[in-house]
């Protein structure tokens, strides 16, 4: 429930030290379940009977407000503000904060601070009151008045942890970012397992291009709260700076809990993030392996648009038809089947399909615009395609691009130029934010004869958003505008990205002007084969970038206490716990341990190689027999040829040494997050 819920906590307490009605205490009980029809239909027999029943009357304006019946929601706290005893101070100072959101929510914001000053003349000590007047302020972008509040709400109540959080995001908004740290270090301090310190903190690194702390801090603000989508996409969106820190993380927590299927789906959407759609298939595969029925449909649309973007549409279609059979009342499993044929050239087989996503989900102008366009651009049927169109921004005016098509097809088709200008304008209108994928004030820009305008946007869209399909753009406008060798650069630079949509490309009528030229044709020629070889081993082709790269990985552990933390590996395959000891100097294993491994082939003969001399903690130096492990794997890091030693006591841990494992990379302890993070290179 919406933020005037929390006006009820502080009354519950009240509210049952006294008898009430059976139609006032059915109407809380179906409150506090969530029932709010019912808990409406009780308030309101309990009103009928009791026209000055002033906590019903509260209550029905709190479900009101959260319905967003303003109207309801307003006569009901004014007459339960009217008929609230004057001793009732707290009741009082709630409804007025409640009427005061109602006023918020209808843009009355005089009253809306009006309301909130009776509501602290009543209730002066309670914070809750600065916190919410504070967000108030900081929606309305007034940040002095907000940080006063938070400030205030801090002198009554210094453990709280929203006002340290308000605070941070306070700076963070006005560009503050070594005041939003500071605030967000102590909060991170107070409350260590608070999400909201590290979210915000994750924000002031990333923004200060502090990747590797940005990712740090939101991996373990999910780790606290995996259910949270919105960090996941954080986690997500913060890894593109840092792929190989984000790995190393992910595949930790699929090293230490491999049945578990949430780390499966993230490392498979940081596959998907790096092109590497074999590997993310290969994850969603696995996830399917893992999950109930219940899950299939959605785990399949994933895979499936993985095929799709790897140009394997035939297994795309069949996953999406797979899904469909399980559950066929989701009308994005028809338009996503949909726009695989269409990718396939089966125009009117996708035109079947989102003419069927229609019937499902009728208001959905995505369905309306990609069938428009189909009709329109590949079969020719510019009536048809107009009919979609407008119904498309009929149901959504916000979209850009159906403008686009539209106005293109009023002016190169139907010869109306006036119309054609009318949408590019509204174009221009809708399309002010530089976005990842999507963009099309460019495009308006050239069609009104704003060539140089049309440049300069363009560039901010390459320069913040370097994909493929913003390239794959960049080429369609140099070519509108007949600058051939730029087009043909911008072309080149998204097939390099991973761009592969040649049906597409081969009826873009954007291109034209650089069609018929051979640097074109065998520009196309040479990346439709690369994309043909990369089909036989279901990958997408990408330019290595570097021999040598790092490779860092974060393990879990445990403080075991002298200088030693236990953390998971697996030794020549076998699971195994080791303990990390600060103060050794090698790699020893137990007796019994490597009797174990030897007897059921972890070991062979071969890898027993003589004796050495070692130290242990304690400073002792002893001899032991020295193998060789052939395969070492810390959450994801794989070490080969490790040599280690057998000592006598049957009892003694796995143990690695400090000295011996920095031999393969940097080490760091993170002991508040229980974590050790090992970065190496490898490749060539």
């Amino acid at each position: 429930m919406k933020k005037t819920s929390l006006l009820i906590i502080a009354l519950f307490t009240m509210l049952f030290c006294n008898a009430q009605s059976y139609n006032f205490d059915q109407g809380v009980k179906a409150f506090d379940e969530g029932e709010y029809e019912n808990a409406l239909e009780y308030f309101g027999r309990e009103i009928n009977d009791n026209p000055k029943a002033a906590l019903s009357l509260y209550y029905r304006a709190i479900i009101y407000n959260y319905q967003d019946q303003n109207s309801f929601a307003l006569k009901d706290i004014n007459t339960a503000i009217k008929y609230f005893s004057s001793k009732e101070k707290e009741m009082l100072s709630g409804a007025h904060r409640l009427r005061g959101d109602i006023y918020y929510k209808i843009d009355n914001y005089e009253k809306t601070f009006e309301d909130y000053s009776i509501a602290l003349k009543l209730s002066p000590n309670d914070p809750e009151i600065y916190i919410d007047r504070a967000q108030i302020f900081f929606d309305l972008k007034q940040y002095s008045q907000a940080e006063a509040d938070y400030r205030q709400a801090l002198k009554i109540d210094e453990s709280l942890e929203i006002p340290y959080a308000g605070l941070g995001r306070n700076y963070i908004n006005q560009k503050k970012y070594i005041e939003a740290e500071k605030v967000l270090n102590q909060l991170i301090k107070l409350s260590p397992d608070y999400t909201e310190g590290y979210k915000f903190r994750a924000r002031v690194y990333f923004e200060q291009n502090k990747f590797e702390e940005a990712i740090e801090d939101i991996f373990y603000c999910f780790l606290l709260d995996e259910k949270d989508k919105g960090v996941r996409s954080l986690f997500l969106k913060y890894s593109e700076k840092n792929y190989s820190l984000a790995f190393s993380k992910v595949n930790a927590q699929i090293f230490s809990t491999p049945e578990k299927e949430l780390w499966y789906f993230v490392r498979a959407q940081l596959f998907e993030g790096k092109y590497n759609y074999r590997a993310a298939i290969s994850d969603y595969t696995k996830l399917m392996e893992l999950s109930d029925i219940d899950n299939k449909a959605d785990l399949l649309s994933y895979r499936a648009e993985c095929y799709s973007n790897a140009g394997l549409y035939e297994q795309s279609i069949s996953d999406y038809s797979e899904a469909i059979s399980i559950d066929s009342t989701d009308a994005y499993y028809y338009g996503n089947r949909g726009d695989a044929k269409r990718l396939m050239g089966n125009y009117n087989g996708a035109i079947e399909d989102f003419t069927k996503a229609i019937e499902v989900e009728p208001r959905e102008s995505w369905f309306y615009y990609r069938r428009g366009w189909i009709e329109e651009e590949f079969l020719k049927n510019n009536e048809a395609g107009l009919n979609d169109y407008n119904e498309a921004i009929s149901i959504n005016k916000e979209y850009a691009y159906t403008y686009l098509k539209r106005g293109r097809l009023y002016e190169v088709k139907l010869n109306n130029p006036i119309k054609a200008k009318e949408d590019y304008k509204s174009i221009l209108l809708l399309d002010t934010i530089v976005l990842q994928s999507g963009n099309c004030r460019q495009y308006a820009l050239f069609h009104l004869g704003r060539g140089d305008e049309a440049i300069l946007w363009l560039n901010k869209i390459i320069e913040q958003y370097p994909t493929e399909g913003n390239y794959y753009d960049a080429a369609c406008l140099y070519s509108l505008m007949n600058k051939q060798n730029e087009a043909l650069a911008k072309l080149k630079q998204s097939f390099e990205n991973g761009y592969r949509d040649f049906i597409h490309l081969a009826d873009d009528d954007d291109l034209d002007n650089i069609r018929n030229l051979s640097e074109f044709k065998t520009l196309v020629a040479e990346w439709k084969n690369v994309f043909d070889e990369s089909l036989k081993k279901d990958l997408v082709v990408k330019k290595e970038e570097s021999k040598t790269e790092t490779q860092t990985v974060s393990i879990p552990m445990n403080v075991s206490g002298g200088g030693t933390y236990e953390v998971p590996c697996k030794i020549n395959e076998l699971k195994l716990n080791l303990i990390f000891d600060t103060g050794a100097s090698d790699i020893t294993i137990s007796k019994t341990e490597a009797e174990f491994m030897l007897k059921n082939g972890y070991l062979s003969k071969n890898d027993i190689t003589g004796t050495s001399s070692y130290m242990i903690a304690n400073g002792d130096i002893e001899i032991g027999t020295t193998i060789v492990f052939r395969k070492v794997d810390f959450g994801g890091l794989i070490l080969k040829n490790v040599k280690a030693s057998v000592i006598e006591n049957k009892n003694a841990p796995l143990l690695f040494g400090q000295s011996a494992l920095s031999k393969y990379g940097k080490i760091t302890i993170d002991n508040e997050k229980k974590i050790i993070t090992i970065t190496t290179k490898t490749g060539n």
